[in-house]
């Protein structure tokens, strides 16, 4: 996710970074406020699917905008993704136009230049 945080970085978004699962979950205990979550589907230990779902039950982080992002490109994992309440989902390889396009998308903002 190095890449994904040096890109949206260079865009002008503030970036806070988890490497995990648990790290995310830590994180989120000192400072619950984000403005949107770029989730990796496959972490080094947990399931991004997962994760998104207990997001998107607790009252906190219901509306959270969340981007997916994957190399699973197959259209039942979009799919999947997309039922489970993610806002965005973006395959692997991706550009850095591709990622703040969909940033952008979900915090409905204009592209930043």
């Amino acid at each position: 996710m190095a890449l994904a945080d040096l890109r949206v970085s260079m865009a002008g978004y503030r970036v806070r970074v988890a490497r995990s699962a648990a790290q995310l979950l830590d994180e989120l205990k000192k400072d619950p406020q984000l403005d949107v979550l770029l989730l990796d589907v496959m972490l080094p230990d947990g399931n991004g699917f997962d994760m998104l779902a207990k997001f998107r039950r607790h009252p906190n982080f219901a509306l959270l905008p969340i981007v997916l992002l994957t190399a699973k490109d197959q259209v039942a994992d979009i799919k999947k993704g997309l039922t489970l309440g993610a806002d965005g989902y973006v395959t692997k390889p991706y550009s850095k136009s591709i990622l703040i396009d969909a940033v952008s998308k979900v915090l409905k903002q204009p592209v930043p230049k």
